[in-house]
């Protein structure tokens, strides 16, 4: 391998004024919040001297910094611009300082990039940290062979390499090949990745692991590739050719769960054909039985039921379940409901929504004082069938909170932290990314206690999408006035009260959508606090909707209380309709309005969409929390007990 040259810039006595010692040091006395400004304006300058090199300019920038919480960060910024074998000392000290901090992977992943283009085999060994990227995992363990690794461990390394559905770094070739050659690409471990590519990974690396099988198994590879697309192709008799029916069964496993979903008479049809045709195991039954229990159950099939009970008790999940009950929901079979929920598991039956619908079957069917007694169970808990249970029972509902208590000694011991004093300097500078990476390190070193106390301090500095996080991870769901902050209620009231609708339902969707994180953004594209997407931006308003404005809570919140408005309006001011569609869209809300009118809990339970459903009653319950917050002790959910849903177009 050619070895890299690399430039040394400046030289290391040039490069380092301040010693690693002071650099991230917590401050002993407390600085003013004059002196604190100036100090973040001269490190912007001096950020940004250090990246260009200006090296006079960023030394007397320096000596004006002293004990700033992100001179960490300042040094981090010269040392990605200095040679790094002349200055190894001062990189593995750095290294040594801030490891396993979000300084550290910010250094250590082109310090390592280096040492592997120079041939470093021990100080790659050495400065290696698991896991690091797939191309240093597979740098390392060349250096390990360079290093005279023997072939036992070095074929089980490059075993857990091989094991990706997805093609590998350019950098793994090396090792692939001599694992190639020490026998450890077997016919097993093709087909293993052949199926994670196949089912979970990228497809377009099944060609090339087909060419890989030996020349009677390649229709196998084939196969696979052929369902991955085309599910139904399974009906062509041409691909059983029975050399390996248990692989064959495997492919057929994949390839109805998909296409149960995509034609289900195709499906059914299938199987009942080729279950007498392949063997398959009990496991594959199982999982075939599981989808179309599921999809059956979602398009109201006959045969939902037969498939449902089909199922392995073992391998009941939240999905099966949800689907089960929606089946009896749709049949209005309450007694067969009411039979189903007795015979779960005791661990399932105990769970909030098992134990107000058999409450609901209870009453349906008769039994008055059993329901009575389940509802009056669930009634005093703070969730969305402990309300609907309270408006059952009309009933006044119950918050259940408790103030955080934080002592003044806690609260500094926390707020002296090294972390928290950079993310605060972070948010300061409004590097959210940075500030939220240092935030969560700091949890991995603190115990539940003092997680509460930093949930505490997220929330006084008015960062509440991270309160609310921390508070979650240690499952601490009583303290409710963290975990729903009146957060940009003087936006979101002005907002709602020019959009004519309860500001309380306002708060619950900004909650739900961002957790009040202005900055909030998601895969389809939506932004800011209530995530609102650039093509309903435009809709509403002609102005340029850039990321930017979007993430103007001002704007946003317009934006977001106007089309809640307006869908309220084309629900005939039914909230909770207009609050699935806010999630899933207008027309497929319409889509699922039942032709005959259906109770509002039903309705919910039956919502196609998971997240959709989960969605709702979030808001919904939210909604209840942030109306008594504000003072109104009303049960919002008397409203839905009342509610029928149905299409009335």
């Amino acid at each position: 391998m050619k070895k890299q040259s690399f430039i040394i810039r400046y030289s290391a006595p040039l490069f380092f004024v301040l010693s690693l010692l002071s650099i991230g040091a917590v401050q002993s006395e407390p600085v003013d919040a004059k002196q604190r400004e100036q100090q973040r304006e001269l490190f912007k300058k001096a950020e940004y001297a250090a990246k260009r090199g200006r090296l006079g300019e960023y030394r007397l920038l320096l000596k004006k910094l002293k004990d700033y919480p992100l001179l960490p960060y300042l040094e981090l910024a010269r040392l990605e611009q200095i040679g790094y074998l002349a200055n190894e000392d001062r990189v593995l000290a750095f290294l040594d300082k801030y490891e396993k901090t979000p300084l550290d992977w910010q250094l250590r992943q082109p310090w390592l990039t280096y040492l592997a283009g120079q041939e470093e085999y021990s100080r790659f060994i050495r400065d290696f940290r698991y896991p690091g990227t797939l191309t240093h995992r597979c740098q390392f363990i060349e250096s390990q062979r360079e290093k005279g690794l023997d072939d036992g461990p070095f074929r089980r390394q490059v075993d857990a390499i091989w094991k990706h559905g997805f093609s590998l770094p350019s950098a793994c070739d090396p090792i692939l090949d001599e694992w190639q050659e020490l026998g450890g690409r077997t016919e097993d471990k093709v087909w293993e990745r052949l199926e994670l590519a196949a089912e979970h990974g990228n497809p377009t690396l099944l060609p090339y692991l087909t060419g890989l099988l030996p020349e009677l198994q390649q229709y196998l590879g084939e196969f696979y590739h052929k369902v991955r697309y085309s599910p139904a192709a399974i009906e062509d008799d041409s691909w059983y050719k029975g050399r390996y029916p248990g692989k064959e069964a495997q492919i057929v496993t994949y390839a109805l769960t998909k296409l149960v979903w995509r034609d289900e008479n195709i499906a059914l049809r299938s199987y009942k054909k080729l279950s007498s045709q392949l063997p398959f195991t009990e496991q594959q039954e199982g999982r075939i039985a599981e989808e179309f229990a599921v999809a059956l159950s979602l398009n109201s099939h006959p045969e939902a039921r037969v498939w449902h009970d089909r199922v392995p008790v073992n391998a009941l999940n939240e999905r099966v379940l949800q689907w089960r009950l929606a089946i009896y929901l749709k049949d209005k079979d309450y007694e067969g409901l009411r039979d189903a929920i007795q015979s779960l598991p005791v661990a399932i039956r105990q769970g909030n929504q098992w134990r107000y619908w058999l409450a609901r079957s209870q009453e349906i069917t008769g039994n008055a004082l059993a329901a009575q007694e389940l509802y009056e169970d669930l009634a005093d808990e703070r969730h969305y069938y402990g309300f609907l249970a309270a408006a059952r029972l009309q009933k006044p509902v119950s918050l259940e909170q408790e103030k955080l208590e934080v002592s003044v000694v806690q609260l500094e011991q926390i707020r002296n932290h090294p972390s928290v004093q950079r993310a605060y300097e972070l948010i300061q500078l409004e590097r959210w990314v940075d500030a939220r990476r240092e935030w969560n390190h700091l949890l991995t070193q603190l115990d539940g206690e003092e997680q509460k106390v930093a949930a505490y301090l997220a929330s006084e500095w008015g960062w509440h999408d991270q309160a609310i996080w921390t508070l979650a991870q240690i499952g601490h769901f009583d303290a409710v006035g963290i975990r729903f902050p009146l957060a940009y209620k003087d936006i979101l009231g002005r907002a709602s009260q020019a959009a004519g609708i309860d500001e309380s339902w306002a708060l619950a969707i900004t909650r739900r959508e961002s957790n009040f994180r202005h900055d909030a953004y998601s895969s389809a594209g939506a932004r800011g606090l209530m995530q609102i997407l650039p093509g309903t931006a435009k809709q509403l308003d002609t102005k340029n909707n850039s990321w930017r404005r979007l993430n103007d809570p001002a704007v946003n919140v317009r934006l977001g209380t106007d089309y809640l408005s307006r869908l309220k309006h084309r629900f005939e001011n039914n909230w909770l309709l207009a609050t699935a569609s806010y999630n899933a869209g207008y027309y497929r809300v319409k889509e699922w309005l039942p032709d005959e009118p259906v109770a509002a809990d039903v309705w919910v339970e039956t919502i196609p969409y998971h997240e959709t459903r989960d969605y709702v009653k979030a808001v919904l319950s939210y909604q209840q929390i942030y109306r008594m917050l504000g003072g109104n002790e009303d049960n919002l959910f008397e409203q839905v007990v009342d509610m029928t849903i149905v299409d009335t177009e």
